[in-house]
Order: C-alpha cells, then structure tokens, then sequence
C-alpha cells in the first residue's frame, strides 16, 4: 500500500505509514496540525504594541471595579469618576487607555449613584 502523503511504500496490513507516521486507515490522510500560534511573529508584536500600558487609565479602571462591591462604592465610586476625568485629558490618541479611563467614569458614576441611592433609601425608610 502506498501512502497518499509521502507516496512511501507500506505492508498492505500496515495502520500507519512507516516513512511518515500517518495513518493509513482513512479515506485520505491529513495532514498534521501545526502546533505552533496561527500569527506570524510580526502581528503578534503589533497586536502587543496595540494594548495600551498607560497607567492612569489602568488605576482608574482598578477602583471603578473595587467600587462595585457594596460599601466601598460610596468613597471609591467618586474617587474613580475623578481618576478617570484625569486619565481621559491624559492618554492622547491611546484609543484603548481612552476606553478604559470611561469605562472608569461611567462604572465609578453608577456605583457612586446606586450605593449612595441606597444609603438615601435606608435612612428614610426608618423614619
């Protein structure tokens, strides 16, 4: 039997060729998947270049996330409106620091808003 990739000569009882290693039990053989990154080295530099390491976006983004939890909304919600205003004037033509110093805006806006809606709530509902 010969193998359909490397045209080497097997045994006809054979399951696997003997030049290639390949299994000879199919229709057809495949050939063998590449194991390395499906990027050439040149996109994966740019891609890296792209995500952006500015700092004062990154730290606004951090407490807008820690102002989620309940409590600690109520200092660091503004806290991280205040961080993300700054990092917003900060990064220039960084598109992805930009993103991220809003997002921080509009997390740290929210959680400010909710929580202190909610200390609001609780306050007059004993009276």
């Amino acid at each position: 039997m010969k193998c359909p990739v490397c045209n080497a000569k097997n045994s006809p009882e054979a399951s696997a060729c003997a030049g290639c290693g390949r299994s000879l039990r199919g229709r057809e053989a495949r050939p063998a998947r590449r194991a390395a990154s499906r990027r050439p080295n040149g996109e994966a530099a740019e891609a890296a270049a792209l995500d952006s390491n500015n700092p004062a976006a990154w730290r606004a983004y951090r407490v807008s996330l820690w102002s989620l939890v309940p409590g600690l909304g109520l200092i660091l919600g503004p806290v991280a409106t205040m961080l993300g205003c700054r990092a917003v004037h900060s990064v220039g033509d960084d598109f992805s620091a930009s993103n991220r110093a809003k997002a921080a805006i509009v997390l740290g806006a929210a959680s400010t808003f909710t929580q202190w809606l909610g200390v609001t709530l609780i306050y007059f509902s004993r009276s």
